[in-house]
Order: C-alpha cells, then structure tokens, then sequence
C-alpha cells in the first residue's frame, strides 16, 4: 500500500520554496524600477502581485530577467521639470519648496510621506500634484487660499480631503486664484490632503 506524503522536518523546506528574504529582494528592486520610471506602474502591479505568488525561486528570477542595466534616474524631458518627493520601503517628513512648481510628483512605495506646502507661494492658476502610491500613505497640507481638484483614481485605496467647498474647477473656485489638481494613481494606499490656515487644522467636511 502506497504511503502518503510526509511534510519534511520543521526548519527544513523542500528546495523549490521561495525564501521570504529572495522575496524581499524582488519586491524591492521592482519597487526601485518603477520609482525611477522604468515601469509603468500597470507592470508595476502585475509584477508585484506574481512575486507575492510565486511559489518557486525560478518564478521570480522571471520577473526581473529583462533588467540588464543598474537603476538610473530618468531625465525630466519636459521645458519646465517636475520637483520630485518620495519614499521607497522608509518614510519622509518635510517641507516643499518656497515656490511651487507647474508640476510636484509624490510617490509613496511601501512607505510613507508627510508634506507640508502650507507656506509654498503659489502661482496663478494650475498646479498640478501627481500622486503615486502603492501599499504607502501620504499626507500633505495646503494653505487656505487654493482651490482643489480631484482627478485621482484608486484602488483599494482612498484620497481624501477636507475642504468645502468642493472645487469643481479653478475657474468656479470663488476667492481663489490658485488651484491645486490631484491627479495619479492610489493602489492599496490612503492620501490625505488637509487645508490648515493660521497654524490650525480647518475643519471642513464634505457637504
């Protein structure tokens, strides 16, 4: 009569098994190539989630195959470049910059940002924040003076704000002549945005 299987000895793993250090390693050299712009963050997702399924080291050694150079910045190709804040697997407190740009990303990998652009001179018009988050958070707070925009989209996350009224654009945002437009992506991640005025919270809630 045919014995059935027996598990192996604790401690001992059968050798196609994946390690969680091997793991480890994959997620964080995809989560690197797409901070620097050399995934999309749709290949980004599929990658990421076949690493969390792979069952063999063979089936991750495939996720990462086609990268054959070390991971360099990307080059803004734009005439105005973008200011760029982010945290990779670690977490970033800070100030932005004294003069807003046409354009601030944020990126949030595994980890977590706070960003205060409460005494930020904002131009006339549009500026436009990028979000993209994958299993991080992100806070920022933004002086009372702006109107908002919501053109993000997630999944399984939230992007939340406090303010009212809700702007529908910038040209219908009543007392303001700046207006902030959130766009990106929000995978697995909470944001954040909270509109402080004279060093207190202002809280609004939705109408």
């Amino acid at each position: 009569m045919t014995q059935p299987p027996r598990d192996p000895p604790p401690g001992q793993l059968p050798a196609s098994s994946v390690s969680p250090a091997e793991r480890d390693r994959v997620i964080a050299e995809l989560t690197e190539r797409f901070a620097h712009d050399h995934l999309t963050i749709d290949e980004f997702e599929r990658r990421a989630a076949a690493a969390y399924a792979a069952t063999t080291p063979a089936a991750l050694t495939m996720l990462t195959a086609d990268f054959q150079r070390p991971v360099a910045p990307v080059v803004a190709r734009s005439s105005s470049p973008a200011y760029h804040i982010g945290a990779v697997l670690g977490s970033v407190v800070k100030d932005g910059p004294h003069q807003m740009p046409d354009r601030l990303e944020v990126r949030a990998l595994a980890g977590n940002v706070e960003l205060d652009l409460t005494r930020c001179q904002f131009p006339p018009g549009i500026t436009e924040i990028a979000l993209r988050a994958f299993m991080g958070n992100i806070e920022i707070q933004l002086p009372n003076h702006v109107g908002l925009e919501d053109h993000v989209s997630t999944v399984l996350g939230s992007f939340e704000y406090r303010r009212h009224p809700r702007a529908v654009s910038w040209a219908a945002s009543s007392g303001v002549s700046s207006v902030v437009r959130f766009t990106g992506r929000v995978v697995m991640s909470s944001v954040e945005v909270v509109v402080r005025g004279d060093d207190m919270v202002v809280d609004r809630s939705f109408p």
